[in-house]
């Protein structure tokens, strides 16, 4: 039985008290100082933005440029782990040669990323800035920037350090005195650094033969049927495992992971509206699921993406739009989890939920997009398959488990459900 809340990543754009509180801030230095701040994560990523933050169309040029965005991360990751260990303001120069300095930040002992500003000279650009540009770009690309260069803020040391040293006061107030928002950020980079690790590990692993794709297909049909079954324990369980399977099917390249990750999505959201879920509230994430994967960058967001996307569909399973009718489906649910192996009637389940068997019949079926009937053969469908991993029960034994009264229906009732055979599905699935 599902119990509880789902734990997902935070949505960078979602909005809390919190996250108000730290934007305002951000955006009140920012505004003040005229000099581009932004919070980014331990991977060089930014998290989160001053709403009047806007780069300098210098920066903007050297991002779209070949590996531009990818060299700037390196530079901001870098300087993340560097702020940390001297904790205090670190100054650096990015690879475009703009003078940054980078402030940690730090919620219970852990590093979760740092508060990046500058984006400055401390001189009007001359020949030498630009000669030391041609190390990264193109002469073509260099012409550009000459142009644009005239963007770059030009401050003294003095005014950096005056700039560093207030921000640094307000960014350490922040981390001793973290909020909902920054604790959100440290769960999201340790779940992702945890998901990493297992991907290194399990790359490692199988660097040097094959993955059995049999293996990934047995277990995405076993987590389909947790879905289904609105399984919460077992679906977390299932989940990373499977982000790291697609991953070495993939060859850790970007666009096909996805396309596994974008299928394997469909999947899912196939199995929660056949669990229950409104199927019109389904589409209507997975329209924007599909919109936003197209703008993510690394693998890392891809997958971080897929998996709060289907947390949150997760929520819906078995829910209605009504809140009246949610604790009845829920007790509806829980009773035939519970008493699946025995006889079942619609007169002794709508006694249980103190309803006429008509009234709920009509409920089940509106709320929960299917009948009362196909949701006990469902259980009892999923119940027989968990039990086949055990070797010493029979399907005889497993179909009188499940509340199957005649083997032959049990078989075509597996058929119609699975698409194959009991027997057929034990030998080549388990």
């Amino acid at each position: 039985m599902r119990t509880g809340k789902w734990k997902e990543p935070m949505n960078p754009k979602e909005k809390n008290p919190g996250r108000e509180e730290l934007e305002l801030i951000l955006d009140n230095f920012s505004r003040a100082t005229k000099l581009s701040l932004a919070a980014v994560n331990t991977y060089g990523e930014p998290f989160l933005t001053s709403t009047s933050y806007q780069e300098n169309s210098f920066c903007r040029y050297v991002k779209k440029t070949e590996n531009g965005r990818a060299k700037c991360e390196k530079s901001y990751c870098k300087a993340c782990k560097q702020a940390l260990q001297w904790k205090e303001p670190y100054y650096f120069m990015c690879h475009a040669g703009l003078i940054m300095w980078a402030l940690p930040l730090v919620v219970e002992e852990t590093l979760i990323g740092a508060v990046m500003c500058g984006q400055v000279l401390f001189w009007e650009p001359d020949e030498m800035f630009f000669r030391q540009l041609e190390r990264s770009f193109t002469a073509e690309e260099i012409q550009k920037l000459r142009t644009l260069a005239k963007d770059i803020k030009v401050i003294s040391p003095s005014e950096s350090d005056s700039a560093a040293k207030l921000l640094f006061m307000a960014v350490h107030y922040l981390s001793k005195n973290a909020d909902a928002s920054l604790k959100e950020q440290k769960k999201r980079m340790e779940w992702r650094n945890a998901l990493i690790s297992r991907i290194q590990m399990r790359k490692e692993k199988f660097q040097d033969a094959e993955f059995d794709l049999s293996v990934y297909i047995k277990r995405e049909r076993r987590y389909l049927q947790y879905v289904r079954m609105g399984n919460k324990e077992k679906i977390q369980e299932m989940l990373p495992l499977l982000f790291t399977d697609m991953e070495i099917l993939s060859d850790y390249e970007r666009e096909k992971i996805r396309f596994w990750l974008s299928d394997f999505a469909a999947l899912s959201s196939r199995a929660i509206i056949e669990a229950g879920a409104d199927c019109e509230m389904v589409f209507r994430i997975m329209d924007q699921y599909k919109t936003e994967l197209k703008r993510m960058n690394t693998i890392e967001e891809l997958i971080e993406y897929t998996y709060k996307t289907l947390c949150r569909l997760f929520e819906y399973i078995y829910l209605t739009n009504k809140d009246d009718y949610i604790s009845v489906l829920k007790e509806v649910r829980k009773y035939i989890d519970i008493h699946y192996s025995e006889k079942l009637s619609i007169e002794e389940i709508a006694k249980e939920v103190y309803l006429s068997p008509s009234y709920l019949c009509t409920l089940f079926k509106k709320n929960a997009g299917n009948t009362i009937h196909d949701y006990i053969l469902r259980v009892r469908i999923e119940k027989s398959i968990e039990f086949m991993q055990d070797r010493s029960l029979s399907l005889k034994d497993i179909m009188k488990k499940c509340g199957f009264k005649s083997q032959s229906y049990y078989t075509k009732a597996f058929r119609e459900m699975i698409g194959v055979t009991p027997g057929q599905y034990r030998n080549k699935f388990l």
